[in-house]
């Protein structure tokens, strides 16, 4: 069962140097902490193929 989870960050991207703005709707197999944003930068990270001290999250939280 997936759980979902809005979400809303900031990525640092290399190349071309900037930053980049998400917002939307993640599916995880599995619930995460509550209120751990660490966590959630490095799944967020590992989709995007970048370092967890490149995502900066705005908001997350959990979906009913």
């Amino acid at each position: 069962m997936s759980i979902k989870y809005y979400t809303h960050f900031l990525v640092q991207e290399r190349s071309p140097k900037g930053v980049s703005e998400f917002r939307g709707v993640v599916e995880l197999n599995r619930e995460l902490a509550r209120g751990d944003l660490t966590e959630a930068a490095s799944v967020l990270a590992k989709n995007f193929e970048c370092d967890t001290k490149d995502i900066k999250v705005l908001q997350w939280s959990r979906l009913h």
